[in-house]
């Protein structure tokens, strides 16, 4: 049984860009909070928003949520990977929530980790040079990007040392299976 809707550990108060909410909206935006995800193999993540008219609208998709009134990046910038199973998990990764962060593909932005963690449990996963979990990021200019970890850099002042940098050249994916000894 595959569960292609996941809540969001923690809800994120965004702006909705009224061009997905109807042809015969008028122009601007409608306040919401973002509280679940939905996913469909290949396609933009889509989002579960309460609206602040008191709709509860399911599939938006990932582009359509601002925390401000910035729209400017497309869907293919904001999330590079598409949706790789159905069934979908989102989890907090604690250490992450804040840090501030570099885009380096196929953008270059700067933002912050909202500490949300976006995955598929199906044959991607089994995988690990195929198994890409996504990092929610609240880009500066307000749009969210589900992003690989190779396409980000952290800045953490107490614990990221600018001279140990230069090892990344040198990092590859790992694509070892390691299962447990009989």
């Amino acid at each position: 049984m595959t569960h292609p809707h996941a809540n969001l550990p923690h809800h994120i108060y965004v702006n909705v860009d009224n061009r997905f909410l109807g042809p015969n909206m008028p122009a601007g935006v409608t306040a919401g909070i973002w509280h679940g995800v939905y996913a469909r193999e290949a396609q933009v993540l889509m989002c579960h928003v309460f609206l602040e008219s008191g709709a509860n609208w399911s599939g938006l998709p990932l582009h359509a949520l601002s925390f401000t009134n910035d729209f400017s990046f497309t869907a293919e910038s904001l999330m590079p990977w598409g949706a790789m199973g159905t069934d979908t998990v989102v989890w907090s990764a604690n250490y992450l929530l804040g840090l501030a962060c570099e885009v380096h593909a196929p953008i270059k932005a700067k933002g912050r980790h909202t500490g949300l963690v976006v995955d598929w449990v199906d044959g991607f996963s089994r995988y690990p040079q195929e198994h890409k979990p996504l990092n929610l990021i609240m880009l500066d200019s307000g749009q969210f990007a589900l992003l690989p970890n190779n396409y980000l850099t952290y800045k953490d002042a107490h614990f990221v040392r600018e001279e140990a940098t230069h090892n990344m050249k040198y990092y590859r994916r790992g694509e070892t299976v390691y299962w447990e000894k009989a």
